[in-house]
């Protein structure tokens, strides 16, 4: 055990680490553990977080009490980290809204009080959205905490309770919010609420059921809604369908017209199957083909 100040500074300096071998009243100084933070980066061998995790684990009370030397530390710090710091402060509110803040995860070391407190609760959504998934189940089927949650992040929509998740009413008005929590909804909801989806952002069709995407009519609206990004979210026979793209590229619409060059690239060698397509190929040059392939065809007939 190192009990001389000095000579625990020196050694500090020398190896971080060895702040684990001093006394108990030099683990409480803040000087002494500012020393071994400042030379983490020139000597640790580990990540810095973890080796903060590590000088934290054996910090006297005179760290693990002091709100104010704390608060500094919290961004440098892992969620779990919070386990050693004092009970005090994990009954502060304002610490512990600092705290999660940083990392929604040390929600999970408030006190005992606070997680169960709705109005603590519904500030620390409001401060990390990611809080949500660690709530107790009734707190994650409360519509109003389950709605701040959701609305700032659409993906805790997929930790909402049983009773949110599972309502096909709530899912619907929430969409109409927030539409990008198609990604996470009960699969038996998908095909329902598919063309609502796509209508909002045709990106959404990635999420669809196999069914839709092999639908023309909904691969067509995501598509017109995507700047034609969907068709490579459809299926093969719908991709490769000649019929379809060659119905897209001879539509004058403005819609189709936005559609990126890269997209009608693929459609264009999907419709003109049996074409050589030149680099230098337009809309306009395909249209022809398709024209001139349809004479041939009722001319035949």
């Amino acid at each position: 055990m190192i009990v001389d100040r000095d000579k625990a500074l020196e050694m500090i300096e020398d190896n971080p680490e060895n702040f684990k071998m001093c006394s108990s009243e030099i683990k409480d100084d803040p000087k002494f553990f500012d020393k071994a933070i400042g030379t983490l980066g020139r000597e640790c061998n580990y990540y810095v977080s973890d080796a903060i995790s590590d000088l934290i684990k054996n910090a006297g009370v005179g760290i693990t009490n002091n709100k104010r030397y704390i608060f500094h530390l919290l961004d440098e710090m892992n969620a779990e980290d919070l386990k050693y710091i004092s009970k005090i402060l994990r009954r502060d509110e304002e610490f512990m809204l600092r705290a999660i803040r940083t990392d929604g995860e040390a929600f999970l070391y408030a006190g005992d009080k606070l997680k169960d407190n709705r109005d603590f609760i519904i500030k620390s959504v409001k401060t990390n959205s990611v809080v949500f998934k660690f709530l107790d189940d009734g707190y994650r089927n409360d519509k109003e905490i389950a709605y701040m949650a959701i609305k700032c992040n659409p993906e805790m929509f997929k930790y909402a309770g049983e009773k949110i998740f599972n309502s096909f009413e709530y899912t619907r008005e929430m969409m109409k919010e927030e539409p990008y929590i198609f990604k996470y909804i009960n699969d038996d909801f998908r095909d329902a609420l598919t063309l609502e989806a796509v209508k909002v952002d045709g990106r959404l069709f990635r999420y669809a059921s196999d069914r839709y995407k092999d639908n023309e009519d909904v691969t067509l609206q995501a598509m017109i809604n995507s700047r034609g990004i969907a068709y490579d979210y459809a299926s093969e026979r719908v991709k490769n369908s000649s019929d379809f793209c060659q119905m897209i590229i001879m539509d004058d619409g403005d819609e189709m017209a936005r559609f990126y060059n890269g997209v009608y690239k693929k459609i264009m060698r999907a419709a003109l199957k049996d074409e050589v397509l030149s680099k230098n190929m337009t809309i306009e040059m395909a249209k022809e083909i398709i024209r001139s392939k349809n004479k041939t065809l009722r001319k035949k007939i």
